[in-house]
């Protein structure tokens, strides 16, 4: 029976999750879990991006076809009327088993099986998605059988990436299978029988991103990874399918440190990217090298820029915060001067008085960018802060007046209460056949318990404050049943909880910092991905020498400055300054995404120290961890509105649209397209 022309895939979980960079490892995964997933358009080395792909490549000297199928096909958008195909194959090469799919050229494609033309695509969209890696670098094949719809593998690497979903028009998925156990060690896993794990000689590794886990520290077990290296001498192939990924070989062992706050385990948490450094980073490294040749010339940069910049040196030698044990304690001469025009320097914060100013009778706010500016050069009042922070957040309207302000708490106490029964029913009888439930109510619990336990209104035995947290938390887990419950969400809403002193107010200004940050949170790391890919570019940009060190270093995954955006600075400060950031960084004055450009003024400020000693991955991670504590709020805030107003529309331009925190794209039909997995 032939299928309707403009058939819609969305219903199809995965696909959906993929189209939006968020296939999941189950396997590997829960809800607490940071995987990376490989998307077409960041990925290179693995999916290269060529402009001169011919489907008819030859195999290099000595190499044998052992499979090969046509009508494999990827659906880079929703509907199956927008599709690649082209021909996956397998190849062996002396001890080494290549994989490799190529999209047919314009030429090949004319009718596809089921007797239609494929719509045009341009060259490059198709040769982005060419593919060609070793079996040796695949952690898995994942393969899916909906009972609607055709057959496809999700190949994920030993990194975590996964590339997209190749979709078996003709059948065959059997027969590769089938090949692939011939050739390479293949088991089922024990948690997914339609994984099959590769070359899985011992337990595997937690290895994925999935082990990051914030308010403590899960055991790993401790692995070697034997990959060897293939070299391909044909150069057609290399043009066609790309260079082969490399990998070398590691040992991993988990490295705790116990520093100053014993009773927070979570403060050891980067130390578990340490684990995963090596493997990782050839692949992912990979997500965020660019095109030099459109590469925006930084000397011609700074000169554009150079009538902007201060000729007041004596700003430049203000001192760092420093600490007289600290083993990162800053010198001035780190900082590079010459790009940095020096922000404006912190006013007071908005008092009682001012606030009224910015009110008219019926308690609307008049000028609204006036208060974002005014709250963004000097912060807000600690008294003020209930009021204030529920206007930053969204949850109050600028144009609201008084009264409308208090039928809304009216109304949202009244919702919360019906969302918050909905968990609180639940009896024991029906907990132990809701595996889900139990699951996130025993995170939530372990989590709450180590959450800024230090700060007078959390600290104590039987806190009510404690457990008011963990109801929320609770409360959003039911709210939004998709994305539920990850690590690292009770450190975002701890400073809120703390401000509104109300269960209520505290959950609904969650539920809309969470609309910006939630994508942080997706099991793929999509949110996390484009934040990262954004902050390599800005760098590039804005700091290039320190760019081409991290470039030689291979350290251009940026997974040194996870924790800074994935909880928005939350361990790097005290909790007073952390409500200060914040509020700065809710205004959204000069960029959705200032927390990046603070991002890079505390790495150019440390530049001359990355540099100088010669940091690799490893050395840098654990320099970036112990900058805790010692970072200058004030400093680095004028420091990236400096950086922002030099970047201008170049740097803004870099940062790609729904990055978050700005808020999610909507699809065509006015959704968001969510986590595939419900329940």
């Amino acid at each position: 029976m032939q299928e309707p022309e403009f058939h819609d895939l969305s219903d199809d979980s995965d696909y959906a999750a993929a189209s939006q960079h968020q296939l999941e490892d189950d396997f590997l995964s829960d809800d607490s879990g940071y995987d990376i997933v490989l998307s077409a358009d960041q990925a290179s080395g693995s999916i290269m991006r060529s402009d001169s792909i011919k489907s008819g490549v030859s195999e290099p000297s000595g190499s044998e076809v052992i499979f090969y199928k046509d009508n494999v096909t990827i659906h880079p958008k929703q509907y199956t009327s927008e599709r690649i195909s082209g021909r996956l194959r397998l190849i062996k090469h002396g001890s080494d088993l290549l994989l490799t799919w190529v999209p047919y050229k314009p030429s090949e494609i004319g009718v596809d099986c089921l007797g239609r033309s494929d719509p045009e695509a341009s060259d490059k969209d198709r040769n982005l998605y060419a593919i060609k890696t070793s079996l040796n670098d695949v952690r898995s094949v994942r393969r899916h059988t909906p009972p609607l719809g055709w057959q496809y593998i999700i190949v994920v690497l030993s990194s975590g990436l996964a590339y997209p979903p190749l979709y078996f028009y003709s059948g065959g998925i059997r027969e590769f299978i089938t090949t692939l156990k011939q050739h390479v060690f293949i088991i089922r896993s024990s948690e997914d029988p339609n994984v099959f794990l590769v070359n899985d000689f011992q337990d595997p590794l937690q290895k994925s991103l999935s082990s990051l886990q914030l308010p403590g520290l899960a055991s790993l077990k401790s692995a070697s990874f034997k990959n060897s290296a293939v070299s391909v001498d044909n150069s057609d192939t290399d043009q066609a399918n790309g260079s082969v990924h490399k990998s070398s070989s590691s040992e991993h062992s988990l490295r705790p440190t116990n520093k100053n706050r014993q009773g927070d385990l979570s403060m050891q948490v980067l130390e578990k990217f340490s684990l995963v450094t090596r493997f990782a980073r050839e692949t992912t490294s990979s997500l965020f090298k660019e095109n030099h040749g459109n590469q925006y010339p930084y000397d011609k940069f700074l000169e554009k820029h150079k009538s902007a910049l201060h000729n007041d040196e004596g700003k430049h030698e203000e001192e760092l915060t420093s600490q007289d044990s600290s083993s990162v304690a800053s010198d001035v001469s780190e900082f590079d001067r010459l790009p940095l025009v020096w922000g404006k320097q912190r006013e007071s914060p908005l008092s009682v008085e001012e606030w009224t100013s910015f009110l008219d009778n019926d308690g609307r706010v008049v000028d609204s960018k006036a208060l974002r500016k005014r709250v963004f050069y000097g912060g807000v009042e600690p008294e003020l802060r209930k009021e204030v922070w529920k206007f930053l957040l969204g949850f109050y309207e600028y144009h609201s007046t008084y009264a409308e302000r208090e039928f809304l708490c009216y109304e949202k106490e009244h919702e919360y209460q019906t969302v918050k029964k909905q968990w609180q029913s639940i009896s024991s009888t029906q907990a132990k056949r809701f595996t889900k439930f139990r699951e996130r109510k025993g995170l939530i619990d372990k989590d709450v318990v180590r959450t800024d336990r230090s700060i007078p209104y959390y600290e104590g035995d039987e806190n009510r404050n404690v457990v008011i947290l963990r109801d929320i938390l609770l409360t959003y887990s039911f709210y939004n049943f998709d994305l539920g419950y990850c690590q690292g969400m009770s450190d975002l809403l701890s400073p809120i909880l703390h401000v509104m002193e109300d269960e209520s107010s505290a959950f609904w200004c969650f539920v809309a910092l969470m609309e910006r940050l939630g994508p942080n949170f997706n099991r793929d790391q999509s949110g996390m991905h484009s934040q990262l890919l954004a902050l390599s570019k800005l760098v590039e940009l804005l700091d290039g020498p320190l760019h081409n060190y991290l470039k030689q270093a291979d350290c251009l995954n940026y997974f040194f400055c996870f924790r800074w955006i994935l909880i928005q600075f939350k361990r790097e400060f005290d909790f007073d300054e952390i409500m200060r950031l914040w509020e700065v960084l809710w205004t959204h004055y000069l960029s959705e995404h200032f927390h990046l450009y603070i991002c890079v003024a505390i790495l150019k400020r440390y530049r001359k120290k990355i540099i100088d000693e010669r940091m690799d991955f490893d050395t840098l991670l654990k320099f970036i961890n112990e900058l805790s504590g010692r970072i200058n709020l004030e400093q680095s805030l004028r420091d990236a509105e400096a950086l922002c107003a030099i970047g201008g529309e170049n740097a803004a331009a870099l940062i790609p649209p729904g990055t978050p925190p700005s808020l999610p794209i909507e699809t065509d039909a006015g959704l968001y397209i969510l986590d595939d997995e419900i329940l």
